[in-house]
């Protein structure tokens, strides 16, 4: 009996753990079901935006973007958009350069259009701006053929980047200087003043946010150059920049995008909060990167810009602006 008694506790100990294990085997695969149901569903309803929007970075773009191709620069003072974030502008025999990109592509993706200009023949900079440690906006071969044309001259240039991203700029060749949100540099006749936007940072799966990011003021006798970076829409102070430069594209999806990047319309809002006398737009039809073309941001930037009574300009790629064009503006 006493025999019985402990193999009918075993078989109801052993039936009970047997029964928590099916229990929790059960458990488990309900929560992989379901796990799986919400990765299907989140991969349905993202699939026209993310296949589409990584489809489109490697397609040509459907309407071109004219350029203008640069036989030579002159010697007056100028501003002149390379593509994409990229501008050139010299003031007072100083010249810079804003996230510049000047190679056909970055890592493997293309340009959309041809750079306006031979390398070789692009005029030695003084100062770089960097925005943020995108690979299209921080560019390593462009950064360190730009430092080498400078020593090939004699000179170093600076190059202003956001806190902590000098981190990636170690061996480029240039004095690196970081810009802390609101802080200014002052090289005498150039000052050069960073402001907090709102955008994020990365290089790779471990760096998230690790450097931050930056728009930027550049104040010399002549003129006020207003640099937007890349962001989504923030409330900026009013400086009264002779000029703006701001980005247009990559706007679309807008669920996807609005965290990061500003539409035409809250571009031409930020020109209108900094009281800007003119905008430039950017950062639109060089590289894929949304599902907008450039087109439809030209198209909603104009309009937004007609209805809050800002003026602007919208020069193709390699068109030379005087900057005394510029400053005559009222």
């Amino acid at each position: 009996l006493v025999i019985f008694q402990e193999q009918t506790k075993k078989r109801n100990s052993e039936q009970k753990i047997s029964e928590k294990l099916n229990k929790n085997e059960m458990k488990r695969k309900i929560n992989k079901i379901f796990y799986m149901k919400l990765i299907s569903i989140s991969l349905l309803l993202t699939y026209n935006s993310c296949f589409l929007w990584v489809a489109r970075a490697f397609q040509k773009c459907e309407n071109k973007v004219k350029v203008e191709k640069i036989d030579e620069f002159p010697e007056d003072d100028f501003l002149v958009w390379l593509g994409h974030s990229t501008f050139l502008f010299k003031v007072s025999g100083k010249v810079f350069y804003t996230d510049p990109v000047i190679y056909e592509k970055i890592v493997i993706i293309k340009r959309q259009t041809e750079f306006p200009a031979e390398v070789s023949k692009l005029p030695t900079p003084n100062f770089i701006i960097i925005s943020h440690n995108h690979y299209d906006h921080m560019d390593i071969p462009s950064l360190k053929t730009l430092s080498e044309k400078s020593k090939s001259e004699g000179k170093i240039p600076v190059i202003l980047v956001p806190e902590k991203a000098s981190y990636y700029l170690d061996g480029v060749g240039a004095k690196v200087i970081e810009l802390k949100w609101g802080k200014e540099f002052d090289a005498g006749d150039v000052k050069i003043k960073s402001y907090q936007v709102k955008h994020f940072s990365g290089r790779n799966l471990f760096d998230w946010n690790f450097s931050k990011w930056n728009a930027y003021l550049v104040e010399t006798d002549k003129i006020k150059i207003f640099f937007g970076g890349d962001t989504a829409y923030i409330k900026l102070p009013e400086i009264y920049p002779d000029v703006a430069l701001l980005p247009i594209g990559a706007w679309k999806p807008r669920w996807f995008m609005k965290r990061n990047h500003i539409s035409p319309c809250e571009a031409v809002q930020i020109a209108k909060d900094i009281k800007a006398k003119i905008m430039i737009p950017m950062h639109y039809g060089t590289f894929r990167q949304g599902l907008d073309n450039p087109e439809e941001s030209l198209e909603e930037m104009e309009k937004c810009a007609e209805k809050l009574g800002v003026k602007y300009i919208i020069p193709h790629i390699g068109q030379m602006i005087k900057i005394q064009e510029l400053i005559r503006e009222d």
